[in-house]
């Protein structure tokens, strides 16, 4: 525990007991006021978590959004990059979160949110939609972001159709960031990116498990692009 405490002292005492409690497994208390056993694999780590916490830090980012939210570890640290950062608006897509999650995640954010001094009761938005709906909404809302968590459904077309619509959401400059890389079906979507979206540059991390994509212009293909892709 000593070793966890240290990696995570960057994030302020709040955000790092909350992190500490549920990476130590203890139970979690979800929206019905209730505590829940939360399982061990759908999370991530805290070297990821880590390094979203800086890739917001150092882009400055006011505007985050993140396709998946669960137990909100990943929330979490995105929280305490706008605490740091001097405040913004973090939105999180999960059409499964009362039923699945116990409403873990949003009851962290909230709570989070409201026991800031930097933060506001409208630095957090929960939309309980499925990706695919939520993120057309959103682009007609005119929204734009700094950087997009996309941790949702891992099938090769839903991440693909996240990604495509999470970029008419990227502002200039700002980042996408896959999770679980491990899986051949996120791979599959970076390699597509790195061979088809000139408008993105891909940015290096020291996780493996995460991959970074910076907006770097315009989407100028014609309408009959295309290059082949390897799943590597």
């Amino acid at each position: 525990m000593p070793m966890e405490i240290d990696e995570l002292s960057p994030l302020g005492v709040r955000y790092r007991d909350v992190l500490l409690s549920m990476y130590s497994g203890e139970l979690q208390r979800g929206a019905d006021g209730h505590l829940y056993a939360i399982d061990s694999t759908t999370r991530v780590s805290i070297a990821e978590g880590m390094t979203l916490h800086s890739l917001c830090v150092t882009d400055r980012v006011t505007a985050i959004l993140e396709v998946g939210l669960a137990y909100g570890f990943s929330t979490v640290f995105l929280l305490a990059a706008l605490d740091q950062v001097g405040g913004g608006m973090h939105t999180a897509i999960d059409p499964f979160q009362a039923t699945d999650w116990h409403g873990i995640g949003v009851t962290h954010a909230h709570e989070l949110a409201a026991g800031s001094a930097t933060l506001t009761s409208r630095s957090f938005t929960w939309i309980e939609e499925r990706s695919d709906r939520a993120l057309v909404d959103l682009e007609r809302a005119g929204r734009t972001y700094g950087l997009v968590f996309i941790d949702g459904y891992h099938r090769f077309d839903d991440v693909l159709v996240d990604f495509t619509l999470s970029a008419r959401l990227c502002g200039s400059g700002g980042l996408i960031v896959f999770h679980d890389m491990w899986l051949d079906s996120i791979q599959a979507v970076a390699s597509f990116v790195r061979r088809n979206r000139r408008d993105f540059v891909e940015v290096s991390t020291a996780c493996e498990n995460l991959c970074v994509f910076r907006r770097n212009g315009e989407d100028r293909r014609d309408w009959s692009h295309f290059v082949d892709f390897p799943l590597r």
